[in-house]
Parts: C-alpha cells; structure tokens; sequence
C-alpha cells in the first residue's frame, strides 16, 4: 500500500502522473480516451516537470485551467475525477499551510 501525504503537493501530482500513465495502457482499445489521456499526460508532464520553479498556489491554478479545459465528453472519466479530488486535496494544503 503507497502511503499519501496530502501537505505534500508534489508528490501527490507525481502519483497522479503515474495513475494517468497507468490510464492510458489501460485505454489501448478505444481510440478517442486513447487520445485524450494522452493529450492530458503530456499536459502533466509539463506541470509536473515545471514544479520546482512554480509555487503550488500557481501549479494548483494550472491544474485547474487544464480541468477547465477538458472536453464535455470527458467530464465524468476516472482521469478527470481523479484531477477534481487531487487539485482539491492540493487547495486544502496550501490553505493549512497559510493557517500554520
């Protein structure tokens, strides 16, 4: 079992990174999910890959704007669940830490 630390916002983005990963061997037989989860991977491989010189507040606002943008057919997959709760988790982090 992976233990989650939730204050940590870079290493719940990094298990996200690897969910989605995971999505997309999981998605082979249906070329329009195929084609999204890969276009939302690369999209989080440029957040992921541009967290050391990014504040959480503005990771957490690039997470946001690419939920924003997934298309309406998309709104209820797993991936985008999935985005939901971590940029959820990921607010309620920096919100404890500015209370601390």
């Amino acid at each position: 079992m992976t233990f989650i630390d939730l204050t940590d916002a870079e290493g719940m983005i990094g298990l996200y990174v690897e969910l989605v990963a995971d999505e997309r061997a999981e998605c082979q037989e249906d070329p329009d999910r195929l084609r999204f989860v890969e276009d939302l991977l690369t999209q989080l491989r440029s957040v992921e890959a541009d967290l050391d010189q990014t504040s959480i507040s503005a990771t957490l606002q690039k997470l946001k704007a690419l939920r924003e943008s997934v298309d309406h057919d998309f709104t209820h997959d797993p991936v985008v669940v999935h985005l939901d709760d971590l940029a959820e988790e990921i607010e309620k982090s920096v919100d404890w830490k500015r209370t601390r």
